[in-house]
């Protein structure tokens, strides 16, 4: 009997372009967007303190900063399509361990979810640059952007909203679905490793070796920290907006409403990309960080004011959209075909570091100082990164 399958499927099947990477990625966003808010929340009902919520969010990011060195041994073992296949998974466990709302319960969801995002960010990332050619990623990388916005502009706010009406295991099964919905369209798709790129052919080399590597070379380091300092502003904001809004004598929901309306700004990437066409990726990362960084500063000046500082957030939030939709093309473009998966993991610990270093850093400023003095700090790493963003090479 023969078969009609969607135009789409057929045309995914021989050769995936954007459009399918960037489902792939939208799929796993509404998974993640729909947990965002309700994990920092969740946590500060459980400790009542945002220095130890900080704690907790360091402590997980040390741990999957470490754990992440595995993810290039697993996909030789297991190859792409399993290793993905796993995050997947471990992104429909996670929901399990934080619905117990205890400590312990807590700790091991957001563990469980890091390791599961580290999997499909490393091997999505290795099917991009198996798949996408390295001039067209200024149209991918803001693409793949666009089609996440609608989940994370609704997520949080409805995550959050789910958690309060109906109870928390309306928030942690609509995630689970959804990372359910991700693994069936994944298999469907049946994406396949190139051969010349297997790593199956050699042994993946010792992470300290891959780490000595990847700092050898200019270019990596500068993507690696262009990559940390937005994605920290990424931390800062939807654990500490949430934080400071409950603090500030607002509701839950007010914070998860201010987190979407931020995501919401997604949709404007592919005007980032077309402007990294024109005027050349360079010029645009150096005034978002600046835009970035002087919202963020102004926003501790006027902290008194929830109003303002909301506002000047969702600025910092309009530049660092721009970052994200062009801030991984520096990495793409510098990367090796033969050093991808070990590369690729290691530029991928910005994430985890972002999630480690920031927050390590705040809970010792608010043993001592009041919430804005995060602010301060994360405006002051902002406005310092724009030196070094100055090295991108003029023409990119």
């Amino acid at each position: 009997m023969h078969v009609r399958y969607p135009i789409w499927l057929r045309s995914a099947q021989q050769r995936p372009g954007s459009s399918v990477f960037a489902t792939l990625f939208a799929l796993e966003s509404v998974a993640r967007a729909l947990l965002a808010t309700v994990i920092p929340l969740q946590a500060l009902a459980i400790v009542h303190d945002a220095r130890d919520v900080s704690l907790i969010y360091a402590a997980v990011g040390l741990t999957g900063l470490v754990a992440s060195f595995i993810i290039p041994w697993l996909v030789d073992r297991l190859n792409r399509r399993w290793c993905y296949s796993l995050g997947v998974a471990l992104l429909i466990v996670a929901p399990a361990f934080l619905a117990t709302v205890t400590l312990p319960g807590q700790v091991l969801g957001m563990l469980t979810r890091v390791f599961g995002a580290a999997c499909l960010s490393i091997t999505l990332s290795l099917y991009i640059l198996q798949h996408i050619n390295k001039r067209d990623l200024s149209v991918s990388e803001p693409r793949r952007l666009q089609y996440s916005a609608v989940a994370w502009t609704v997520g949080p706010a409805a995550g959050v909203a789910l958690y309060g009406t109906v109870g928390p295991m309306w928030a942690y099964a609509a995630s689970a679905a959804a990372a359910a919905a991700l693994l069936g369209f994944f298999w469907i798709l049946r994406l396949a490793d190139n051969p010349a790129l297997a790593t199956a052919t050699r042994r993946p080399p010792m992470p300290w070796h891959s780490l000595r590597r990847f700092i050898a070379q200019p270019r990596m380091r500068l993507a690696w920290l262009i990559a940390f300092v937005r994605s920290s502003w990424w931390t800062f904001f939807f654990v500490y907006t949430p934080i400071y809004l409950v603090q500030s004598g607002l509701t839950d929901l007010s914070g998860a409403l201010v987190i979407s309306a931020g995501n919401g700004l997604l949709f404007l990437t592919p005007v980032y990309g077309r402007l990294a066409r024109r005027y050349g990726v360079r010029l645009v990362l150096l005034v978002t960080f600046v835009a970035v960084g002087v919202a963020t500063l102004v926003a501790a000046i006027a902290s008194a004011h929830a109003a303002v500082v909301v506002t000047l957030f969702l600025i910092g939030a309009l530049g660092c959209v721009g970052m994200d939709a062009v801030g991984s093309i520096p990495f793409l473009r510098a990367v090796r075909a033969h050093e991808r998966p070990e590369m690729t993991t290691v530029y991928r610990t910005y994430l985890d570091i972002s999630e480690l270093a920031p927050p390590a850093l705040f809970a010792v400023l608010l043993t001592f100082q009041p919430l804005p003095s995060v602010f301060v700090a994360q405006a002051v790493l902002m406005l310092v990164s724009v030196w070094w963003v100055r090295y991108l090479p003029r023409g990119m």
